[in-house]
Protein backbone atom coordinates (compact mmCIF):
# COMPACT_ATOMS: atom_id res chain seq x y z
CA UNK A 1 0.00 0.00 0.00
CA UNK A 2 1.52 3.59 -0.88
CA UNK A 3 0.06 6.93 -1.79
CA UNK A 4 2.37 8.28 -4.65
CA UNK A 5 3.75 11.92 -4.47
CA UNK A 6 1.04 13.66 -6.73
CA UNK A 7 -1.95 12.09 -4.53
CA UNK A 8 -0.40 13.44 -1.28
CA UNK A 9 0.20 16.64 -2.83
CA UNK A 10 -3.23 16.79 -4.45
CA UNK A 11 -4.96 15.61 -0.82
CA UNK A 12 -2.91 18.72 0.35
CA UNK A 13 -3.05 21.46 -2.52
CA UNK A 14 -3.80 24.44 -0.86
CA UNK A 15 -2.77 23.93 2.73
CA UNK A 16 0.08 25.89 4.33
CA UNK A 17 0.23 23.47 7.01
CA UNK A 18 -0.79 19.41 7.30
CA UNK A 19 -2.55 18.94 10.37
CA UNK A 20 -2.86 15.23 12.00
CA UNK A 21 -6.20 14.73 11.57
CA UNK A 22 -5.32 15.86 7.82
CA UNK A 23 -3.07 12.83 7.82
CA UNK A 24 -5.52 10.30 9.27
CA UNK A 25 -8.10 11.21 6.88
CA UNK A 26 -5.91 10.35 3.77
CA UNK A 27 -4.78 6.62 5.56
CA UNK A 28 -8.66 6.10 6.24
CA UNK A 29 -9.95 6.61 2.71
CA UNK A 30 -6.83 5.81 1.16
CA UNK A 31 -6.36 2.51 2.72
CA UNK A 32 -9.97 1.69 4.09
CA UNK A 33 -8.36 1.36 8.57
CA UNK A 34 -9.84 2.93 10.94
CA UNK A 35 -6.95 5.07 12.97
CA UNK A 36 -7.17 5.51 16.27
CA UNK A 37 -4.08 7.90 17.85
CA UNK A 38 -2.39 7.30 21.41
CA UNK A 39 0.90 9.09 22.96
CA UNK A 40 3.37 7.03 22.86
CA UNK A 41 4.60 8.19 26.66
CA UNK A 42 0.99 6.94 28.72
CA UNK A 43 0.61 3.86 29.16
CA UNK A 44 -2.09 1.52 27.73
CA UNK A 45 -4.34 -0.21 30.61
CA UNK A 46 -5.89 -3.37 29.84
CA UNK A 47 -9.51 -3.94 30.84
CA UNK A 48 -8.21 -5.75 33.85
CA UNK A 49 -6.12 -2.92 35.25
CA UNK A 50 -9.03 -0.53 34.44
CA UNK A 51 -11.12 -2.74 36.11
CA UNK A 52 -8.82 -2.78 39.04
CA UNK A 53 -8.29 0.71 39.13
CA UNK A 54 -12.16 1.73 38.76
CA UNK A 55 -12.71 -0.47 42.15
CA UNK A 56 -10.00 0.68 44.19
CA UNK A 57 -11.07 4.10 43.63
CA UNK A 58 -14.98 3.94 44.51
CA UNK A 59 -14.17 2.03 47.59
CA UNK A 60 -12.44 5.08 48.20
CA UNK A 61 -14.18 6.54 51.53
CA UNK A 62 -13.05 10.16 49.76
CA UNK A 63 -14.53 9.63 46.43
CA UNK A 64 -17.66 8.26 47.96
CA UNK A 65 -17.95 11.62 49.92
CA UNK A 66 -17.63 13.62 47.45
CA UNK A 67 -19.83 11.89 45.16
CA UNK A 68 -22.65 11.98 47.54
CA UNK A 69 -22.44 15.23 48.13
CA UNK A 70 -22.53 15.94 44.61
CA UNK A 71 -25.99 13.70 44.81
CA UNK A 72 -27.03 15.77 48.07
CA UNK A 73 -26.25 18.90 46.11
CA UNK A 74 -27.49 17.87 42.68
CA UNK A 75 -31.28 17.23 44.80
CA UNK A 76 -30.72 20.69 46.41
CA UNK A 77 -30.84 21.97 42.14
CA UNK A 78 -26.92 22.62 42.43
CA UNK A 79 -24.96 20.33 39.62
CA UNK A 80 -21.63 20.46 40.33
CA UNK A 81 -20.76 17.02 38.75
CA UNK A 82 -22.49 16.68 35.07
CA UNK A 83 -24.42 18.48 33.20
CA UNK A 84 -26.13 14.87 32.32
CA UNK A 85 -28.98 13.70 35.06
CA UNK A 86 -28.76 10.56 33.43
CA UNK A 87 -25.00 10.19 33.32
CA UNK A 88 -25.01 11.23 36.85
CA UNK A 89 -27.34 8.51 38.07
CA UNK A 90 -25.68 6.15 35.77
CA UNK A 91 -22.49 7.01 38.19
CA UNK A 92 -24.01 6.54 41.45
CA UNK A 93 -26.23 3.42 40.35
CA UNK A 94 -22.81 2.10 39.51
CA UNK A 95 -21.32 3.21 42.67
CA UNK A 96 -24.00 1.51 44.73
CA UNK A 97 -23.70 -1.75 43.16
CA UNK A 98 -20.06 -2.42 44.09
Amino acid sequence: MSISKEQLEQSFQGKAYVELKDLVQLIEDNFGFNVTLQRKDEPAFTEEQKKRMTSAIFKDEDVLSQLRQAQRDRENGISTYSNSEEEFAQLLKEVQND
